[in-house]
């Protein structure tokens, strides 16, 4: 048997689907191209997602330009030949600078050298741990194997001055 259904989601839903067949909710806004970039690359955060989203369920002419950005954004990167890179390099006039085309950090994986200075952070903090617990714990020893002698010897002397009878020399 089916369990208890959340019937306030659903009449959301339903109202919803209603008003936007009598055409009384607002269109939303056109977004600008590089928000459809970032649409096609993810990398935007689900409210502003969903509101592109909107946006292209009431403009399905734009699903296949922006399918196949999100296509190409998934690709593996392969890089141009030879003669792709001559032709856009004689396009620059007046030797401009050619400015590579990079994808987002987080598609990127990350370097060994990062994870190679990471580990190294990581063994320094086990290697002082280790080193200052030791000295803690040689310094507890000393001090541990030192106190209890010197408790013991206290109560079984006797103190100074207490049993000096008149006859004895107390400077002996």
């Amino acid at each position: 048997m089916a369990g208890p259904v959340d019937r306030t989601a659903e009449a959301a839903l339903w109202r919803r689907w209603r008003s936007a067949a009598a055409g009384q909710m607002p269109e939303p806004a056109e977004p600008d191209a590089l928000t459809l970039a970032a649409w096609a690359e993810d990398r935007l955060s689900e409210a502003d997602a969903g509101g592109v989203e909107e946006w292209l369920a009431g403009h399905p002419e734009f699903w296949p330009d922006l399918a196949a950005a999100r296509q190409a954004a998934q690709a593996p990167y392969m890089p141009g030949t030879e003669k792709a890179i001559a032709q856009a390099s004689a396009l620059i006039a007046g030797g401009g600078e050619v400015l590579p085309f990079r994808r987002p950090a987080a598609a990127r994986p990350r370097s060994w050298r990062v994870a190679v200075a990471w580990a190294g952070m990581a063994a320094s903090l086990v290697v002082t741990s280790l080193v200052g617990f030791n000295l803690g714990m040689d310094t507890y020893n000393g001090i541990a194997a030192s106190a209890p002698a010197a408790g013991v010897q206290d109560l079984l002397d006797p103190p100074v001055g207490l049993f000096n009878s008149l006859e004895e020399d107390a400077t002996i």
